[in-house]
C-alpha cells in the first residue's frame, strides 16, 4: 500500500509541476501560474464586463 501512495504522490507531482499543457501554451502549470501572478492586474481585469 505504501508502495502505491508514494508513486501516487509522485505523479501529481509532476501533474501540477511538470507535465507541459497545451491550453496553457504548453507550459507546466506550475510556470504558467507564476507568470500569471507577475503581471499586474486589476480587479477589472478579472471581471468581465458586459
Amino acid at each position: 500500500m505504501e508502495d502505491v501512495e508514494l508513486a501516487t504522490l509522485g505523479w501529481v507531482h509532476w501533474h501540477n509541476t511538470e507535465r507541459l499543457h497545451g491550453y496553457l501554451s504548453d507550459l507546466p502549470p506550475v510556470e504558467f501560474e507564476g507568470l500569471f501572478y507577475a503581471e499586474p492586474t486589476s480587479v477589472t481585469d478579472l471581471v468581465e464586463s458586459q
